[in-house]
């Protein structure tokens, strides 16, 4: 599976960019949970899981210093995500929109013992289903992307 996940930037370019590899996607993905689980363990309960959870949310929508519609995780893997329709770095209402699925499964997170439970029954299976979609729908798009308009680029290239 992980072979899978570790194919090369697609040769299919929308307006002229290379899209990114599904592995870097999920790299940059784990990284910005670990940033939503720092968050809800460092500080004290409600505040850290609150603000893991509105970070899980707003991350790549982050446009000031050194981010440009990046999260913590995609700076790392050098991604960003633009909103298709503009060409530019996506605002805090996209990043909403395009990782309502991800905030739905990091909500719950937030939540001890119950809300857990509801993470395991609902929240893994939407971020199975995402990862899925990234591999086999030929644009490379997940649910969030199609949500928010978005697509992730390559700053590499």
């Amino acid at each position: 599976m992980l072979l899978a996940l570790a194919i090369p930037p697609s040769e299919h370019r929308t307006h002229a960019r290379v899209k990114t590899s599904v592995i870097n996607r999920v790299i940059a993905k784990f990284i910005d949970l670990a940033v939503f689980v720092a968050l809800s363990v460092i500080l004290p309960y409600p505040l850290g899981p609150l603000l893991g959870f509105i970070y899980s949310l707003v991350g790549d929508g982050m446009n000031f210093g050194p981010f440009h519609g990046q999260s913590v995780g995609k700076k790392i893997m050098r991604l960003q995500v633009i909103h298709i329709g503009r060409q530019a770095p996506i605002k805090v209402r996209d990043s909403v929109f395009r990782n309502a699925p991800v905030g739905i499964a990091t909500f719950f997170a937030i939540i001890p013992l119950w809300g857990w439970l509801i993470l395991a029954l609902i929240g893994v299976p939407l971020m199975v289903m995402e990862v899925y979609l990234m591999l086999s729908v030929e644009s490379g798009h997940r649910l969030g992307d199609v949500m928010g308009d978005t697509e992730v680029i390559d700053t590499k290239v």
